[in-house]
């Protein structure tokens, strides 16, 4: 089975942030993997997941709670 791993450019700043969008992320991909390394330049999100997913599905999920998510390839 391949692994779909997708990473993503975020504006997420702080860890309780991170924590609600990771939770609505769990909600519509339960199956998956997701971190945020806010640590990092670009706040990074990572998604990982069992088989391929839509990225606009967690691109969407963002944009609702007020926050971006741009795929980097």
């Amino acid at each position: 089975m391949k692994t779909a791993v997708e990473v993503f450019k975020t504006n997420v700043q702080g860890p309780p942030v991170a924590k609600l969008l990771k939770m609505q992320l769990k909600a519509l991909l339960p199956s998956a993997k997701i971190n945020f390394d806010l640590e990092d330049c670009d706040h990074i999100l990572r998604v990982e997941a069992p088989r391929t997913f839509d990225v606009a599905l967690v691109r969407n999920c963002m944009l609702y709670h007020g926050y971006e998510a741009e795929q980097l390839l």
